[in-house]
């Protein structure tokens, strides 16, 4: 594999799109397209996660002949694909025909056990039904109001509320056609036939009810349906609609009561139970079909945390015919993947911070400190935010999941007289803890015993301080629990209890850590990225190394990413704002003068000052290079969606108007407002000009480091984006196809003078350029990106604004000298005199400098200030003893 390409697939850019693209991303140097999910998903969905039928490609990307006819062009320029998959949930949507069907048969339908549905939940009312919170107000408004109709299509009648669609009970349409009898006329002995024939069947005799559609529909099309459903208000419809297997709530009501598990807290997304064989086997038919053909190579897996058993899992994708696996796994930054999961690696954000790290200045950490706290003063640590957003989400969001964790561990302990005096609310509390205090996504048990339990101690030791109150030995249950150290007849249910414990903390720190505590905590946002921990202000360069060093050993094929569609910022943003760390004083100096504005746009009635920090950065990170037109609107919607996950003045779940508008008021004067670009420009530029230093380095570094290099859509040119929806633009392809065009003889035959030209100007035309050449080299010579990764060390004074390692093949070697902290370089320059050490055994003859083209006299001591361009990567073969 030479590198992979992320494209982002959706109606209007689909499987024909892709192959107008392909000569391009050939050209470019990409072997393997990486697809988002392909599978039928919701009409109109912008993402495909929402999948309603994993055994269909999506016809609206262009259906099994569009992606034949792609896979058979990408095959031909030699080409491979790779697929993510979406095993975890489908979409609860009216076009989703299992989910349909298991609201018009409840625990009847050959398809309830797909889903993750709790049919006996704590609350009497919902034993038997699904709680379905979809209406924008209470259900009494709703219904009053005449929000929620009856509809009739297909053979099937339905509730509808906007949008959505509910699929009745067959056994519930005897109402709705009696209904009808004044108006039938020689229909009526149809239609009292038909009624009598739904009134003696019950929801468990589904093949009798479907075998009566036929006569509906031929009902329907003799009588006004319409005119009967529109006698269905009030107490009539509320009657009928409390006969289904389903009950209609306000959105508002999930986080304490859903008895379905979901995406997240995602109500539209169900889980599915893919741990159950018949589930596996027929989600995973088509995906079986695919990667058996040539041409598709590999899977990603989606949300690997949200399975009931990962392990388990892999192991029989695996066995489906997957050749090639990666997981989107998020490691906490001293988490590496279990040993026994047969995958190639993850999709990479391990290496995206890494990388990030590794170019931050950790001088710069004390200065920002400060300079955050004295902006925010009564900003809590880090760790305490942690600890209270995942606490909050855990109260709030997903209450209804966390009361039935201690229901049923509740039942564990009531069938051990030893443990039978802990309280449910004990139970609950300690749970909570627990999960508060997991400091990474969840453990594998049974699997993985030992890192678990290394994990879990800490946890639980944790949980037993944040709360002395609570009875020590309970804490202690919850490990026994947790380890299988039960009786034999209760293992079974400590099992489950277990695997679901386990789905619950993933889904506890994706929302309370990354959707809540990253966007109260700003002291360098850059940190704030999915799997970074903004207490890591830096990386040593040793780190990197061993990493990088464990990953050539162990997971020679994990991708190494630096942008993705789920990415808090962009590439390029993340390298700017890295460069405050060396820019701290200006930083501040900046600050100050942008102090009038805070008066005159903030004040007593703006936003809190984290959230206008938070927005300096981000203006300061965007303001060169992104398009002024729109630049306010995108940083309005970005600063109402951090203000929103952030949970403090506003949210999702309950929206302040006043705090919002204080918010747009405050965007909008600042942007508005003759004085900034005085004010801000000059670190701006500073920020642009290190940032697209910083930017091609990373580039080096993903292309040179083992693992294969992944590229998100577009960002072969500056990636200045922010999170979701901001970093799901379309990409302008045709401009990046003229621009490599333009630079394929430089390509060809590199100028130094030219690229020096580049790099001085800020010409985005280089970051191309750099991809290009580098993935070339990739392909012509491989060896070397298989081979080892050995660490050069540099000396002198200066040394640690270098990093140099070397990859060795059998027959030849890269050499890779890379710096860092450039602004500080910068002040410094005369002041270095830093010497990378080239062991003589790895050259054999003078190499060349591939970047800039040049065949350079390399001594054993290399000077990396005397090279054309501050990146070097050296191709020479390999000295034979």
């Amino acid at each position: 594999m030479n590198a992979t390409y992320r494209l982002q697939l959706r109606p209007g850019f689909g499987f024909a799109e892709v192959r107008t693209l392909l000569p391009y991303l050939r050209r470019l140097g990409i072997s393997h397209l990486y697809l988002s999910p392909i599978t039928e998903a919701r009409p109109g969905s912008l993402h495909g996660y929402d999948v309603v039928d994993h055994s269909r490609i999506r016809e609206e990307l262009g259906g099994a002949q569009g992606f034949s006819d792609l896979q058979q062009e990408a095959r031909a320029l030699g080409l491979a694909l790779i697929l993510d998959f979406v095993p975890n949930h489908a979409d609860a949507g009216p076009t989703s025909f299992r989910w349909q069907d298991v609201l018009a048969y409840g625990p009847h339908s050959p398809y309830a056990r797909y889903f993750d549905v709790q049919w006996d939940p704590l609350k009497p009312e919902l034993k038997g039904k699904i709680l379905l919170p979809f209406l924008g107000r209470p259900y009494g408004d709703a219904l009053d109001g005449g929000e929620i109709t009856l509809a009739y299509h297909g053979g099937r009648f339905y509730a509808a509320y906007h949008a959505h669609r509910f699929a009745l009970s067959p056994a519930t349409y005897a109402d709705i056609l009696d209904a009808a009898r004044p108006l039938a006329r020689e229909e009526a002995i149809d239609l009292a036939e038909t009624v009598r024939a739904y009134r003696l069947l019950s929801p468990s005799q589904r093949e009798a009810l479907e075998a009566l559609r036929p006569r509906l529909e031929d009902l329907a099309a003799r009588i006004p349906l319409d005119r009967v459903l529109e006698q269905f208000t009030g107490e009539r419809l509320h009657a009928l609609l409390d006969q289904q297997f389903w009950r209609l709530a306000h959105w508002k009501t999930a986080g304490h009561e859903i008895n379905y598990r979901r995406f997240f807290y995602v109500n539209e997304l169900v889980a599915l139970r893919v741990e159950d064989n018949d589930v596996f086997a027929e989600i995973h038919g088509l995906m079986g079909a695919l990667v058996a053909e040539d041409g598709v190579e590999g899977v990603r897996v989606d949300h690997v945390d949200g399975l009931f058993d990962p392990h388990t899992y892999l192991e029989r994708l695996r066995r489906v015919g997957a050749r090639r696996i990666w997981v989107e796994k998020i490691l906490a930054p001293d988490e590496i993947l279990p040993e026994a999961w047969d995958v190639e690696g993850t999709t990479g954000y391990d290496f995206l911070n890494d990388a990030m790290g590794v170019l931050t200045w950790p001088g710069g950490e004390i200065p920002l400190d400060q300079i955050y706290r004295r902006f925010v003063p009564r900003t809590p640590p880090y760790p305490v935010e942690v600890y209270r957003s995942k606490l909050l989400v855990m109260r709030h969001h997903l209450a209804g999941e966390l009361f039935r964790l201690a229901y049923d561990l509740d039942r564990i302990s009531e069938a051990d007289y030893h443990t039978r005096d802990f309280s449910f609310e004990a139970l609950r509390e300690a749970i909570a803890e627990v999960v508060a205090a997991l400091p990474r996504y969840r453990t594998y048990l049974p699997h993985d015993r030992d890192q678990a339990m290394e994990v879990l101690r800490v946890a639980i030791h944790q949980g037993r301080q944040r709360h002395p109150a609570g009875e020590p030995s309970i804490f202690e249950f919850i490990l026994r629990v947790l380890l299988g150290e039960v009786r034999p007849d209760l293992r079974e249910a400590a099992m489950v209890w277990t695997g679901r414990f386990q789905q619950y903390a993933s889904v506890v720190m994706a929302k309370g850590v990354e959707d809540t505590a990253f966007y109260r905590y700003f002291r360098l946002a850059a940190l704030n990225e999915v799997g970074g921990d903004p207490r890591r202000f830096a990386l040593p360069a040793e780190a990197f190394h061993s990493r990088a060093r464990f990953r050539s050993l162990r997971r020679p094929h994990t991708l190494l990413t630096t942008a993705t569609h789920d990415h808090k910022r962009g590439e390029d943003t993340r390298m700017r704002l890295i460069a405050l760390a060396e820019l701290s004083e200006a930083w501040r100096r900046t600050l100050r003068l942008l102090a009038p504005l805070v008066r005159r746009y903030g004040g007593e009635r703006g936003p809190s000052p984290a959230d206008m920090y938070l927005f300096f950065q981000t203006l300061a990170a965007l303001w060169e290079g992104s398009h002024r037109g729109d630049l306010a609107d995108r940083l309005l919607a970005y600063m109402h969606k951090a203000a929103r996950e952030a949970k403090l003045h506003t949210s999702w779940l309950n929206p302040d108007p006043d705090y919002e508008a204080a918010v747009e008021r405050f965007v909008r004067g600042v942007m508005d407002d003759p004085r900034l670009i005085r004010w801000l420009g000059p670190l701006a530029r500073d920020l642009a000009r290190y940032g697209f230093i910083n930017g091609l380095t990373q580039v080096v570094l993903k292309i040179t480091s083992p693992g294969v290099p992944d590229f998100y859509q577009g960002s072969e040119f500056l990636d200045l984006s922010l999170v979701d929806p901001d970093n799901r633009r379309p990409v302008d392809f045709q401009c990046r196809r003229l621009v490599l065009d333009e630079i394929e003889p430089l390509i060809q035959e590199p100028d130094a003078q030219v690229l020096q030209r580049m790099l001085a100007a800020g010409d985005e035309r280089l970051k191309l350029y750099c991809i290009a050449r580098l993935l070339r080299l990739r392909q012509q010579q491989p060896g070397p990106f298989r081979g080892s990764y050995q660490p050069l060390a540099v000396q002198g004074p200066g040394a640690e604004h270098f990093l140099a390692y070397a990859r060795e093949g059998e027959a030849h070697v890269v050499l890779v000298v890379v710096p860092r902290f450039p602004a500080t370089m910068d002040a410094r320059r005369g002041f270095t005199s830093a010497r990378v050490l080239l062991p003589a055994a790895l050259v054999r003859e003078a190499p060349t400098e591939v970047l800039s083209g040049r065949v350079l006299h390399v001594p054993e001591h290399l000077d990396p200030t005397g090279l054309p361009l501050p990146w070097a990567v050296f191709l020479t073969r390999r000295s034979v003893d």
